[in-house]
């Protein structure tokens, strides 16, 4: 096991690795990952880590952002269930979708109270990370 640091959105984190093959890795601080030796600039409480953990993350050419008038789906997976309808109002945290990824239910929430401007999927289709779900007016 080695310990880093590693930078997510300017916060350190200080984590554990294990390393399978060790080829004298470099270390690149402009890439957000430094040496253990190092201080840390900030340190972090468990309420913090849970924002954190919480925070949409992007991925290469998928963007898994949710803007005040967009949903889009986190992961890949197969649309199971769209409780509401175009037109219905739908409060903060209220399931709109309910997808199975890995034999798994997953539930996709909303991220604001609005009204359904557009659904762009359908019950039993196969959707990818990061593909346009909803639409708020």
């Amino acid at each position: 096991m080695k310990k880093l640091l590693v930078t997510v959105n300017g916060i350190r984190f200080e984590v554990e690795v294990e390393v399978i093959e060790d080829d004298e890795l470099t270390y690149q601080p402009s890439q957000g990952i430094i040496p253990v030796g190092s201080k840390p600039t900030e340190h972090l409480s468990s309420s913090h880590l849970n924002t954190l953990m919480r925070t949409p993350i992007s991925r290469q050419s998928k963007t898994l952002t949710i803007d005040q008038k967009k949903l889009s789906s986190p992961i890949n997976g197969k649309v199971i269930e769209i409780p509401f309808s175009i037109g219905q109002k739908v409060k903060e945290n209220d399931v709109l979708f309910v997808l199975e990824a890995m034999k798994m239910k997953t539930n996709i929430s909303s991220p604001v109270s609005a009204v359904i401007k557009t659904i762009e999927v359908k019950v039993g289709d196969n959707i990818e990370a990061g593909q346009l779900l909803m639409t708020f007016e």
